[in-house]
C-alpha cells in the first residue's frame, strides 16, 4: 500500500492547482500533490509536494482527510494549508514539467458546469470551505467519479 498525497494550499479565496500533463486525470485541473517517499511522513511529503510543483515553501498544513480509491490501495492523506494575506502570487501560472500551476477561485473549482476539475476535488474543496474533516472511499470508472462513500 502506497500513501500518496492531495495538496490544497489556499490564498483567500483561490486554491493552488495543477492541469495535469500525465495520468491519472491528464488535462484536468488537481491539487497538488504525490507519492510519499520510504521512510518520509505523509506530511513531510505534502510539504515536499508543494515546494516540488509550486516553488512555495509552506511550514505545515492540516490534515482533512484520509481516504481511499478503487485504482489501488494507496491511502490519499488530503491537505490543506493557507498562505499568509501578504503572500504574493502574481507570478501564477507557471509551467513545469507535470503541467500547468495556477491559482483558481474555490468558486470556479465548485461551480457545477466545471468539467475540466477532476471529480472528487468538489467534496475536500467543499469540506475546506465549510470546515469539515472527512473520510471518503471514492469510486471512479477510468476518470470518472460514479460513488463516494463516506467511511
Amino acid at each position: 500500500m502506497a500513501i500518496v498525497t492531495l495538496c490544497f494550499v489556499q490564498k483567500d479565496n483561490k486554491i493552488l492547482m495543477i492541469n495535469r500533463n500525465k495520468y491519472p486525470f491528464m488535462g484536468m485541473w488537481n491539487g497538488v500533490g504525490g507519492h510519499v517517499e520510504a521512510g518520509e511522513e505523509a506530511l513531510s511529503g505534502a510539504i515536499r509536494e508543494i515546494k516540488e510543483e509550486s516553488g512555495i515553501t509552506v511550514n505545515d498544513a492540516k490534515l482533512i482527510s484520509i481516504s481511499t480509491w478503487n485504482y489501488d490501495d494507496d491511502l490519499i492523506y488530503v491537505y490543506v494549508s493557507t498562505l499568509p494575506k501578504d503572500f504574493d502570487i502574481s507570478i501564477y501560472p507557471i509551467k513545469i514539467s507535470e503541467g500547468i500551476v495556477d491559482f483558481k477561485d474555490i468558486d470556479w473549482i465548485l461551480d457545477d458546469k466545471n468539467y475540466g476539475i477532476v471529480p472528487d476535488l468538489r467534496l475536500f474543496i467543499d469540506d475546506i470551505k465549510h470546515g469539515r474533516c472527512q473520510n471518503y472511499h471514492l469510486v471512479y470508472d477510468n476518470d470518472k467519479l460514479i460513488e463516494v462513500i463516506k467511511k
